[in-house]
């Protein structure tokens, strides 16, 4: 148990590395792993909030996802904690799949792939916590990068692992795509939308410069002095311009 005078420095230590470290990953725990600092960048990947996670153990803030029969993120990291307050020395993690909650809907996870490494956090030889720092793995390149490189340190993975961590990156590559052809879906709507609202502005103008032997500036003004007249949009103002000069279709 930390005394005191540890709480204190951890405390200040805690304040300072949140402040200046704000662009990497990381949280800082005390020895019974209760978070006491969230940088920015953690937060942010996380998908938390910095004051809902600050005084929360950390596998209380982040337990393994219930529908997943092989999550192992808890375990995994538990370990890796260990090994870095008991030996005093940086561990680093292999590729980990660890789901996070979805914060729009507290009962589904996404599925996250990170890069994890823990490192102990001694002040005057006495040990006071343990920063936790992720790298979040985004996409096939990216995990075949990382894979790659922990292959050359001589990590080996099980087929049922690798399956295990494809499959996170598969359903994150396939939100992404979706992502992708929805956004282009709005835009093209919009594009059609302004496009549409162009011509019709275009022609209620020049229905206007005609009967009223005005030129373009002076139809497009008219067209806002009825618009602000009446509360309605100059779009609105136009189509009803254009409607009301249209011959009625016979039947």
């Amino acid at each position: 148990m930390m005394s005191d005078d540890a709480h204190s420095r951890f405390d200040a230590i805690a304040d300072v590395l949140a402040r200046r470290s704000s662009d990497l990953p990381f949280l800082l725990l005390d020895p019974n792993l209760r978070i006491r600092a969230a940088s920015t960048a953690y937060v942010s990947v996380a998908l938390r909030e910095r004051d809902e996670l600050c005084g929360e153990l950390l596998f209380d803030a982040f337990p393994d996802n219930p529908g997943d029969p092989q999550a192992s993120g808890t375990a995994n990291l538990a370990a890796s904690l260990e090994t870095a307050m008991r030996s005093g020395r940086p561990h680093n993690m292999w590729i980990q799949r660890y789901d996070i909650r979805d914060p729009d809907s507290p009962d589904t996870f996404l599925p996250k792939v990170w890069s994890p490494a823990n490192a102990p956090l001694v002040d005057h030889g006495e040990l006071i916590g343990v920063v936790h720092r992720v790298k979040e793995v985004a996409g096939f390149e990216h995990l075949v990068s990382v894979l790659a490189r922990a292959l050359e340190t001589g990590r080996s993975w099980s087929s049922a692992e690798l399956l295990h961590t494809l499959a996170a990156v598969t359903e994150v590559e396939n939100d992404r795509h979706s992502q992708r052809e929805r956004a282009l879906v709005v835009e093209n709507e919009q594009l059609r939308v302004a496009i549409d609202t162009r011509d019709m502005i275009g022609q209620a103008k020049g229905m206007l410069m005609e009967r009223f032997n005005i030129d373009s500036v002076g139809a497009f003004d008219l067209l806002v002095k009825l618009s602000q007249d009446t509360n309605i949009r100059v779009e609105q103002i136009a189509r009803k311009v254009v409607e009301a000069q249209r011959p009625p279709q016979s039947n």
